[in-house]
């Protein structure tokens, strides 16, 4: 999962892929679970976050594709959490020159 921190030297935010282990024992009918560790295995900023999920979407992005469809795939197949969908999706409709009226679906702008 990508978390979002601020650089301890510049402050700029950056995206920081994190693996995190844990180990699940069932007791019966409970299961506890514990994080046993976690590794920090890709740093980048927001913009190459959304240039390489750029890369990636190109064939699966159409013309009305909800945000929350984004969103899905963002959480799904990246890995973001739900509180920085919103923060990509808006530097994707930059790069890729799609608009929302409605606030729901993105178009892309017509040249």
């Amino acid at each position: 999962m990508y978390i979002k921190t601020p650089c301890y030297v510049c402050g700029e935010k950056s995206f920081h892929y994190v693996k995190v282990h844990h180990r699940i024992v069932f007791l019966g009918d409970r299961k506890i679970s514990w994080v046993t560790s976690a590794d920090v295995t890709d740093t980048c900023s927001p913009e190459e976050l959304a240039a390489s999920v750029l890369h990636e979407l190109s064939n699966h992005v159409y013309n009305g594709i909800t945000t929350n469809e984004l969103c899905k795939i963002l959480r799904e197949k990246f890995g973001v959490l739900e509180q920085y969908c919103c923060d990509i999706v808006q530097l994707l409709k930059i790069r890729m020159h799609m608009y929302c009226p409605d606030r729901q679906h993105l178009y892309f702008v017509d040249a």
